[in-house]
């Protein structure tokens, strides 16, 4: 059976058309629904000229738009490029330009910094979701996307086709376009419902924008079982309680997200006496999660078991560790063991013999970095497999160390990205992104692990002789830039930055 994600959702409409597919507040969609409204939103951006493979940009936050935005998307043969709409405009637009997006789906709430972005760029011809209508740029309501015939289309799909792109941090401060096909997506979805038994009984609490490689689960694994999505609203983010209220009515059996919304849970004490007795899985990913916390969640969480799930978003998902109340845990908690379609080679490093970079061959693995043909060649590495063949391998730059039982322990990055509220972040590229503006001469960005174990990022910067340039200033500037989680807690201006014998940057001395 080839591996398309059109193909699963529409399977399981056919299956479960009265089943409830995403779910937000009080608003319900059913597979039926989805169906219906996908192909409505497939039709309008064929009729708007948009080609197999095109790119299409989702500007929205969580919302149960998304749904069918994603499957409307890919049943017009183009590729879905979800966009942080808190990032600065500077940063958006260069993603809409470096994928040639076209047209883009949004919502009213938007409109202001859309109206800022179309007057910077002339890449944008149409946006759905809104109905007003610029000099160069045609405006589209839902109300008359929706009115489109919602009968399939004649776009045949491959399952190499490409099916997503998900934007991340690159070093030199030019975003990295992670490009998944639909044969990846969908083999991610199938490993994943089989490895946690999701069923079309399940009810998972998405946590994640659809721009974070976590909101996979949801959107692609869910409708593949024909499951149940319930879409956090992003007030429920903000008040713990709320959320831990929203978990025992909605029912959710399935849980996925960062550590960190599950430390504001129990950190806030909104968990109290509710019901959670449903909870069957509790996954999370994108961090290391210290076994006091999940300790604590078990006293909740009677009958959920726990899995760390790891992967980064090149390959989606290439390990796990599943445990319960019943194990004796250790920190860190290990990555645990490579699930199946999944081949792992451990490069290692001769000083630290048992240490080595991680590098992953998969069913799941992406297919490129958009536009980026250097470092596409440059992230993979060729090794041939016992018959002899040639085998892809992403170097993931997790350096990891086989435990006794096998299981994978994750040691650090052989660069200078780290996590940050489950976010990549490149260090480098903070730098880069400093040294940028006028008056700086020396800058120095490095993390440090505060009381909560979180990353926290702080910038020493040394600058020109009697530049006015102020700490105020500089983060004033590179937020029109960065990411919100790239922005240093901290810069201080100094007088020097230490150096090593060989005049590199001593950052092992900066961290102390």
């Amino acid at each position: 059976m080839k591996r398309i994600l059109t193909h699963s959702m529409l399977r399981s409409a056919e299956k479960y058309p009265e089943r409830i597919a995403f779910s937000q507040n009080d608003v319900d969609i059913t597979y039926k629904d989805l169906v219906s409204k996908s192909y409505s939103l497939s039709n309008c951006l064929l009729s708007l000229g948009v080609k197999k493979g095109d790119r299409i940009g989702i500007c929205m936050n969580r919302s149960i738009e998304s749904s069918y935005s994603v499957y409307g998307i890919l049943l017009s043969g183009a590729t879905y490029v979800p966009i942080d709409m808190s990032l600065p405009e500077n940063r958006i637009i260069e993603m809409i330009t470096d994928c040639e997006i076209k047209h883009i789906i949004t919502k009213d709430q938007f409109k202001l910094k859309i109206d800022k972005i179309i007057k910077t760029t002339s890449e944008i011809h149409y946006i759905l979701g809104l109905d007003n209508t610029h000099e160069s740029v045609q405006g589209i309501s839902w109300s008359d996307i929706l009115s489109f015939k919602d009968s399939a289309t004649d776009v045949t799909i491959s399952e190499h086709d490409n099916a997503y792109i998900i934007y991340t941090s690159g070093t030199t401060g030019k975003p990295k376009g992670i490009v998944h096909t639909h044969f990846s997506g969908c083999s991610y979805a199938q490993l994943s419902a089989d490895l946690y038994e999701l069923t079309e009984l399940d009810i998972l609490g998405n946590h994640s924008h659809l721009h974070y490689d976590i909101s996979t689960l949801g959107y692609l694994t869910m409708p593949f079982v024909g499951g149940c999505t319930v879409i956090i609203p992003e007030a429920y983010t903000i008040f713990p309680v709320n959320l831990a209220k929203l978990i025992e009515t909605k029912k959710m059996t399935i849980w996925y997200s960062v550590p960190l919304a599950l430390m504001q849970l129990l950190q806030t004490n909104s968990l109290g006496s509710l019901d959670y007795s449903q909870l069957r899985w509790v996954l999370f990913g994108g961090e290391s999660f210290d076994k006091t916390y999940i300790e604590q969640l078990f006293n909740y969480t009677p009958n959920a078991s726990y899995s760390n799930v790891y992967g980064p978003a090149e390959v989606n998902q290439c390990t796990y560790y599943n445990f319960n109340i019943n194990q004796n845990l250790k920190n860190p908690i290990p990555l645990g063991k490579a699930w199946p379609e999944t081949t792992l080679h451990i490069d290692y490093n001769n000083e630290t013999e048992n240490i080595g970079e991680l590098l992953v061959s998969s069913s799941t693995l992406m297919k490129e970095y958009w536009n980026q043909k250097d470092l596409t060649t440059n992230s993979f590495r060729i090794i041939k497999d016992k018959t002899g063949l040639d085998k892809r391998y992403y170097k993931t730059g997790d350096l990891v160390k086989v435990l006794k039982n096998y299981d994978l322990e994750f040691i650090g990055r052989s660069d200078r990205q780290i996590k940050v509220r489950g976010h990549r972040v490149e260090l480098n590229e903070i730098e880069n992104t400093i040294l940028s503006i006028k008056g700086i001469d020396q800058v120095a960005v490095y993390a440090k692990k505060e009381q909560d174990e979180m990353n926290a990022i702080y910038a020493n910067i040394v600058v020109l002789n009697k530049s006015p340039i102020s700490e105020s200033d500089i983060k004033k500037t590179i937020t029109k830039y960065l990411a919100p989680q790239a922005i240093p807690s901290k810069i201080s201006i100094v007088e020097s930055i230490p150096r090593t014998p060989a005049g590199k940057v001593n950052y092992k001395k900066l961290i102390g």
